[in-house]
């Protein structure tokens, strides 16, 4: 009798201890939903953006055709962006060279040239970093957007531009792309990235590929001599 007395007492003990370990897991796995749920709507994720030091904008395309920017405290009114026909068109029937594609930029003399192989493919003026210096380096194309919004910088030096125009990202949030804002191109014009006329930018973006290599050079002669001082390799 004693035996089945004591017998049954260790089965409700293990019966309490069971439900008290499964009420356990219950909470620990409530509160576990509960901290996550309360975490994601109050916390949003911190998003990359244009200009990294006062930047107000992300990577994304942005495409606003109703708004005006700033630039140098003057209102500029954007391009509109039309998606239907913003892409460069193909050209059937035209040779294509042999050879990777390389974009060169001339930091000396403001100037970018594409070349596939030893072919030259275009040559143009660019505005580089007058605010703040453009990366001397070698890196690669790793995002490519028809459009996104641009703001950053401080007082006089502040800046909002919606619908910039053929971006395209080489290293960080540093992007070759059309500018819309001034027309002072052969000089230093910009915070950091590249900027091109928009008819240039668009020839380039229908060129170049995601993986096309840029390189920003002290200084740069044909086909492929970049000088480069305390280069950033991505």
């Amino acid at each position: 009798m004693a035996k089945k007395k004591l017998q049954k007492i260790r089965r409700q003990r293990s019966k309490k201890n069971g439900g008290y370990y499964l009420t356990l897991s219950i909470i620990s796995f409530v509160s576990c939903v509960v901290v996550f749920w309360i975490g994601n709507y109050f916390v949003k994720p911190q998003l990359p953006c244009a200009n990294s030091k006062t930047c107000k904008s992300d990577l994304t395309q942005q495409i606003d055709n109703n708004s005006v920017g700033t630039f140098e405290g003057h209102a500029v009114v954007p391009p509109k962006i039309d998606l239907a026909t913003a892409l460069p068109k193909s050209v059937l029937g035209t040779s294509t060279p042999s050879g990777d594609k390389h974009i060169y930029v001339d930091l000396s003399t403001q100037r970018l040239y594409a070349y596939q192989g030893d072919t030259q493919f275009m040559q143009t003026y660019i505005s580089s970093g007058k605010w703040d210096p453009s990366p001397i380096g070698n890196f690669h194309i790793w995002e490519k957007l028809v459009a996104t919004r641009m703001a950053g910088g401080s007082g006089a030096d502040a800046y909002d531009l919606p619908n910039v125009p053929y971006v395209m990202y080489f290293y960080q949030d540093f992007g070759l792309h059309g500018a819309y804002w001034h027309d002072n191109f052969g000089h230093a014009m910009s915070h950091g990235c590249i900027n091109e006329r928009t008819v240039d930018a668009k020839t380039l973006y229908g060129w170049a590929d995601v993986g096309t290599a840029v390189s920003i050079c002290n200084s740069f002669s044909a086909p492929n001599n970049c000088v480069q001082t305390n280069p950033i390799n991505d």
